[in-house]
C-alpha cells in the first residue's frame, strides 16, 4: 500500500473528497432501501438517495443526501426506538450505539452538504471460548470469560474474541497483563492498550464496546521459551543452525497475520493524537485567534501533527495483510470525517 501524504490537512480533505467521490460514483443516485442486505435491521430514512459504499450482510456503509439536521435528529430517535441504546455516545453531529443483540451502529451528519452517513456492523458470532494451549497464548491470563472465538492460533501467536466482558472487566484484564509483564513500551487509551514484555513479544487488547474485547499477542524476535526449557549442547546447535529458516518462516507468518501489533499500536496512536487535534482546531476556529495561551497551543499541535503524519507516513511502503489494510482505511476514514467537519 504505497499512499504518499501531504503534511498539510486542507490537502488531505480534497484527496479524501475526490476518493469519496470516486468510490460512490458507480452507486450514486436513488436506491431502494429493501435492497440493502441490513435493511430489516434499521429504520428507513426518509430520502433514499445516496451513495452506497459497502453492501452485505456484515458491515452496511451509505451516505444518505437531501438530510436536514432535524432528518437527522428524527432518524436517530427512530433507532434508539429500534433498540440501539447500549453503550450510546452522542455529541450532536455523530451517535454511536449498539443493540440488544450486538449491532453496532455509527451515524453522522454534516450539515454543509446536508447528508448523513449510516454505518452498521453485525455482530460476531461467539460460543464457547477454549483458551489456546500455546506457549505464547500461556504468557497472558485467561479472561473471566469463557464465551468468545479464537480467530487465529499458531505457536507465533494469536487472535482471540472474549464475549460478557465488561469495560471494568477489560480494564482488569489489561492490569493482569500488565502484572504478568506486559508493561514495556506500553500505549494506552480508553479502549486500547498495546505493550510487549522483556523478550519482546507484543500485545494488543482493545475493548470493542458490547461486552466484547480482542486479545493479539504475536512472539518477538525473542522465540518464547518455557519454564521447562532445559535443551542439551546438541539441542541448541539444531536450534542454531535453523535460525535463518525460522526467521524466513516467521516474516511469512507475520505477512497473513490479523493485525501486527507494532502496526496497530501505531494506528491507534495516530487516530488518538488526530482525534484530539480534530477538537482542538474546532474549538481554534471558533475563537478570535487573540489567546495567547491558544495561540501557543496552536504551535505546539503544528509540530505535533508534523510528527504524526511522519510516523504515519512510515507504513507507506509497508506491504499490508487484508485486514491491516482494512483496519488502515478504517482509521483514516474516520479521521477524514473529522477533518471535513472541522474544514466546514
Amino acid at each position: 500500500m504505497t499512499n504518499k501524504f501531504c503534511k498539510s490537512w486542507w490537502f488531505i480533505l480534497i484527496i479524501v473528497s475526490i476518493a469519496v467521490l470516486a468510490v460512490g460514483c458507480n452507486e450514486k443516485g436513488k436506491f431502494e432501501w429493501k435492497d440493502l442486505a441490513l435493511c430489516e435491521q434499521l429504520p428507513k430514512p426518509d430520502s433514499n438517495v445516496g451513495n452506497i459504499f459497502s453492501n452485505d450482510d456484515n458491515y452496511l456503509d451509505v451516505d444518505i443526501e437531501n438530510t436536514s439536521n432535524e432528518d437527522f435528529k428524527a432518524y436517530i430517535k427512530k433507532c434508539q426506538d429500534m433498540g440501539y441504546t447500549v453503550e450510546s455516545e452522542d455529541d450532536g453531529d455523530y451517535y454511536n450505539a449498539f443493540d440488544k443483540e450486538g449491532y453496532k451502529l455509527s451515524l453522522s451528519f454534516y450539515s454543509s452538504q446536508e447528508e448523513m452517513n449510516i454505518e452498521l456492523e453485525a455482530p460476531e458470532q461467539l460460543g464457547t471460548l477454549y483458551w489456546p494451549r500455546s506457549e505464547i497464548a500461556n504468557l497472558l491470563p485467561k479472561p473471566k470469560s469463557t464465551v468468545g472465538k479464537v480467530s487465529s492460533d499458531s505457536s507465533d501467536g494469536c487472535y482471540i474474541y472474549v464475549g460478557e466482558t465488561s469495560f471494568d472487566e477489560y480494564n482488569a484484564y489489561i492490569d493482569g497483563c500488565a502484572k504478568k509483564g506486559f508493561s514495556v513500551n506500553y500505549d494506552k487509551g480508553d479502549k486500547f492498550y498495546n505493550a510487549e514484555d522483556i523478550n519482546g513479544n507484543q500485545l494488543s487488547v482493545d475493548y470493542l464496546g458490547n461486552n466484547i474485547m480482542s486479545i493479539q499477542i504475536e512472539a518477538g524476535e525473542t522465540k518464547v521459551n518455557s519454564e521447562e526449557s532445559t535443551e542439551a549442547s546438541t539441542e541448541q546447535t539444531e536450534v542454531t543452525s535453523k535460525t535463518k529458516s525460522t526467521k524466513k518462516e516467521k516474516s511469512s507468518k507475520k505477512s497473513s497475520s490479523k493485525l501486527r501489533p507494532e502496526f496497530k499500536k501505531a494506528m491507534d496512536s495516530y487516530e488518538e493524537f488526530m482525534n484530539e487535534y480534530c477538537d482542538f482546531m474546532e474549538k481554534y476556529a471558533k475563537s478570535d485567534k487573540t489567546d495567547l495561551d491558544l495561540l501557543s497551543d496552536y504551535s505546539d499541535y503544528m509540530s505535533k501533527y508534523a510528527d504524526a503524519v511522519e510516523d504515519f507516513e512510515a507504513w507507506d511502503n509497508e506491504d499490508l495483510t487484508t485486514e491491516e489494510a482494512s483496519y488502515y482505511l478504517d482509521v483514516q476514514t474516520r479521521i477524514n470525517k473529522k477533518l471535513l467537519k472541522v474544514a466546514e
